[in-house]
């Protein structure tokens, strides 16, 4: 009996020093923007599942897919992870995460796209929580002082570039781009402009490699001279969105792309500014578009504790509770019916929804996104012509289809 005993103390022991969890804790992983949220919604769900215990663990958004696929990879993931929606379908291809579909509920209640991004081979990969696109953000005082018209914002690239020239006047940078932080912010950034053209950085059916076509040159010159003209910041490099948003805050930027999610800070931070919001604009003769974004819980197949993993999930995804999650719009339709969703300077962003596309469902995406951002710097530095970076990031993509 002692033997036995210490045996299984000997068990324990082992496995606490492996960080396992057992049944009754559940590992959570969250970007620190949802961390405020995430804890509220902690504390509600203990309250009402005092068997289980959530460990919330704040994660940041520079480096993050890299960070969560090396995790899925190397078999020693928490029990749920927010990620965005364009990386679920690697996750499924490669097996790195469970299938939920006995997890969703009221499926005619959400957003039908949220679910079509999350479903691979007829199943559902991850619990999408949040959905959004961009939209141009810019401060109406800046327009009237540089003689432009604040209720008839730029429409075409042309005039968003002569709107830029004209705003960059006395240190202020007429738009910022972004150059920097994690790779996602300059994806959902540039891509959209690829698409008002023709281009793109793979094939939606992820078969062929586009981005060195003319379209997507043209495109990503487009996007790169706001800072080889000196209208974006010459932090640029190093700026991220957040980097844009302070930026903006201190009234040093007058336009830039960005969600709603920021439009509380701004307001919270410099109450001055009068913010208005447009449309991104787009080529003459074109339409805009944007990148259908916004952030799914999955599990990953190496979960300790996938049980009790589904019942946190099914808690934060009823429809309350993911109005409380989502600082942006909430996959779920009647979740939008939350007092907050009615602010009027929510409406451009309502109407960008619809020109919102998915990035390519591709096993390998994060790291054909990162060799497409890393060419975007060669040419931010200096280093290469868009042409050749464009090429070099070809080169790189190629052999990952």
């Amino acid at each position: 009996m002692r033997l036995k005993t210490t045996a299984l103390l000997g068990a324990a022991i082992v496995a606490l020093s492996a960080g396992m969890a057992f049944a009754g804790e559940v590992t959570w992983w969250t970007p620190n923007f949802n961390e405020a949220r995430a804890k509220t919604l902690v504390e509600k769900f203990q309250a009402a599942h005092p068997d289980i215990t959530v460990k919330l663990e704040v994660t940041t958004t520079d480096g993050l897919p890299q960070r969560v696929l090396t995790a899925l990879q190397s078999g020693a993931a928490p029990d749920i992870v927010d990620v965005q929606h364009g990386w679920v379908n690697g996750y499924a291809q490669n097996k790195l995460v469970l299938p939920l579909d006995d997890v969703l509920k009221d499926r005619e209640d959400y957003i039908p796209a949220a679910l079509q991004y999350v479903t691979w081979d007829n199943k559902l990969w991850g619990i999408p929580y949040r959905i959004e696109t961009h939209a141009v953000i810019f401060n109406k005082g800046d327009f009237t002082a540089a003689g432009l018209d604040p209720n008839k914002p730029p429409q075409t690239w042309d005039e968003l570039v002569a709107a830029a020239e004209k705003l960059s006047v006395n240190g202020k940078s007429g738009f910022a781009i972004t150059g920097g932080g994690e790779v996602g912010n300059t994806i959902f950034r540039s891509l959209p402009f690829m698409w008002m053209v023709g281009g793109g950085i793979i094939s939606d059916d992820g078969k062929k490699v586009l981005v060195n076509t003319p379209e997507s040159v043209k495109a990503v010159t487009f996007y790169t001279d706001f800072f080889k003209k000196k209208l974006s910041p010459a932090s640029t490099l190093e700026n991220d969105g957040t980097a844009n948003r302070r930026l903006f805050i201190a009234e040093k930027v007058s336009m830039y792309q960005s969600g709603q999610f920021d439009v509380p800070s701004i307001r919270k931070e410099n109450d001055k500014i009068d913010v208005g919001v447009m449309p991104i604009p787009h080529p003459e003769g074109g339409k805009t578009a944007a990148i259908l974004g916004g952030w799914s819980l999955v599990v990953p197949s190496s979960a300790k504790n996938p049980d009790d993993a589904k019942t946190l999930i099914g808690f934060l995804a009823e429809s309350e509770n993911q109005a409380v999650l989502t600082d942006t719009f909430p996959a779920r339709i009647s979740a939008m019916k939350a007092e907050r969703f009615n602010d009027p300077i929510l409406q451009v962003f309502k109407e960008m929804l619809p020109y919102g596309r998915p990035v390519p469902a591709h096993p390998n995406w994060v790291q054909i996104s990162q060799a497409y951002f890393d060419g975007i710097q060669r040419i931010l530095l200096g280093d290469e012509d868009v042409q050749k970076a464009m090429d070099g990031a070809a080169a790189e993509i190629e052999p990952l289809l």
